[in-house]
């Protein structure tokens, strides 16, 4: 029988042209916490963060909210973008609220992806999505070697 489990979900949108905003949840019966992170898509580089915490451990836990500010300016496209925010947000602050920034800029790529072949697939309903994708691809070198641009 399962007595822990642990849930992160990420939502994205996008209410500008070159911004995706994260939604980031952590959920358990010990945590539950949400980040909300804009990044500019052209670079990778956090704009803004916002933190919530709704359940935690400690009456010290709050306080990490200031925390995810340090994240502000770090690019998700350089090297060592993790490292950076596990010891600013992680270490400094909240290890919760970094493996929650961490999952959203891991899905960056993955998230405009989707919106562009939405946004093709409405466009041209007939098209081949396997061809959306290569296209898609095609014009995005910075993905290559990455899971998703494999044949």
């Amino acid at each position: 029988m399962i007595s822990f489990s642990r849930s992160m979900l990420v939502g994205a949108e996008f209410p500008q042209e070159d911004l995706v905003r994260f939604h980031g949840m952590l959920e358990d019966r010990i945590y539950a916490m949400e980040v909300l992170m804009d990044v500019r898509i052209s670079d990778g580089v956090i704009q803004q963060v916002q933190g919530r915490m709704k359940r935690f451990t400690t009456p010290v836990c709050p306080k990490a909210v200031d925390m995810l500010q340090t994240a502000v300016g770090i690019s998700l496209r350089e090297p060592g973008w993790v490292s950076k925010i596990n010891k600013e947000v992680g270490r400094k602050g909240c290890q919760h609220f970094a493996e929650i920034m961490v999952e959203c800029g891991r899905c960056l790529d993955a998230a405009r992806m989707a919106h562009e072949l939405l946004a093709k697939s409405a466009q041209t309903p007939e098209a081949d999505p396997t061809s959306l994708t290569q296209a898609f691809l095609a014009t995005h070198p910075e993905l290559a070697g990455k899971c998703m641009a494999r044949p």
